[in-house]
């Protein structure tokens, strides 16, 4: 006999109580005579079948003794108790999928047994459901490729016929997609690619365009000036279409502590910190980060003050804030 148990139901059975353990091993002996009226133990159900979901993570179901209850005790034992727990009073809870025996043996010495199999249904049918290859992507645009793509697929695990019958992007400015599921970065920005499918799912996929063009980039972010009146110039690239010279506007926000000139050189003028700006014509920045003097004897070299400074980029705003 087999019995299936789901979260939206419960098995209903009575159970003889008993939680005391025999002290000596539990083996069987013979049965009380015939006069006494007893049966062999038996469990009404062999098999049981216990179905975790994201509501009912722990399902329970009873199981109980079939025939006349004349034993004193019953000894509930599993198998696996990871999978699957029993308590004294038969109460059987799943714990993670697999397999697992619960067996009763009474104080006759008798012995029933019903196996409980707990399975996830509900996460491997989702995970047969068609998705897409990507759900989400990063696009950048470099000034010798202003519009990267990426294809986008239908994966299908169950090899079921189903297909994509529509392409969408929320906004086509940023982000475009053809019939085939090709996603084109057209402007910075984010957007969502939406594949309709045959099978009624709307699946999507989340783009973020970014742009290098442009950017500046320093030869240095972190710089340690030992003494006072020291100098070192720092070199500014800027991603344009054959390495072309843009003008550099440099900028100090600590003069007291670091100037810097039309080239780049930054000289040490007293203890502290001081940012340092490269800005380009089109508003694209770089910031290195000088240490002068007595503020820089904590750092043995230039790599552990890049260590204790470094944030992610280019969030550059957000470094400068945190520091300040």
């Amino acid at each position: 006999m087999k019995f299936s148990v789901s979260n939206a139901g419960r098995a209903l059975c009575a159970v003889v109580l008993g939680a005391m353990l025999a002290a000596a091993p539990l083996t069987a002996y013979a049965a009380p005579s015939a006069q006494t009226g007893s049966t062999k133990l038996a469990l009404e159900v062999t098999e049981m079948e216990l179905e975790i979901t994201a509501d009912d993570p722990r399902p329970k179901a009873y199981l109980y003794t079939g025939g006349q209850s004349d034993y004193y005790f019953i000894v509930w034992m599993s198998s696996n108790p990871s999978v699957a727990t029993v308590d004294g009073d038969g109460k059987v809870t799943a714990r993670s999928v697999g397999t697992a025996t619960i067996t009763a043996i009474s104080d006759h010495g008798e012995r029933a047994a019903c196996k409980v199999t707990v399975t996830r249904k509900g996460e491997e049918a989702e995970a047969q459901k068609p998705a897409l290859s990507e759900t989400s992507l990063n696009l950048v645009q470099q000034y010798n490729e202003l519009h990267p793509s990426k294809q986008l697929t239908l994966q299908n695990s169950d090899h079921s016929f189903i297909y994509v019958y529509q392409w969408r992007s929320s906004d086509p400015n940023i982000a475009s997609v053809d019939d085939k599921g090709n996603v084109t970065a057209q402007n910075p920005g984010t957007a969502t690619i939406t594949a309709f499918a045959s099978n009624g799912q709307a699946l999507r996929c989340a783009v973020t365009v970014t742009s290098d063009v442009g950017k500046v980039t320093l030869n240095k972010t972190d710089l340690l000036l030992r003494t006072v009146g020291s100098k070192e110039a720092l070199a500014a690239t800027v991603a344009v279409e054959s390495g072309g010279s843009v003008p550099i506007t440099w900028v100090s926000s600590n003069p007291g502590v670091a100037t810097v000139d039309t080239n780049g050189v930054v000289t040490a003028v007293a203890d502290g910190e001081a940012k340092i700006t490269a800005l380009s014509p089109s508003g694209r920045f770089a910031v290195c980060t000088v240490v002068v003097g007595l503020a820089g004897d904590k750092y043995t070299t230039e790599e552990d003050l890049a260590d204790e400074l470094k944030l992610p980029e280019p969030y550059v705003a957000v470094r400068l804030n945190r520091l300040t």
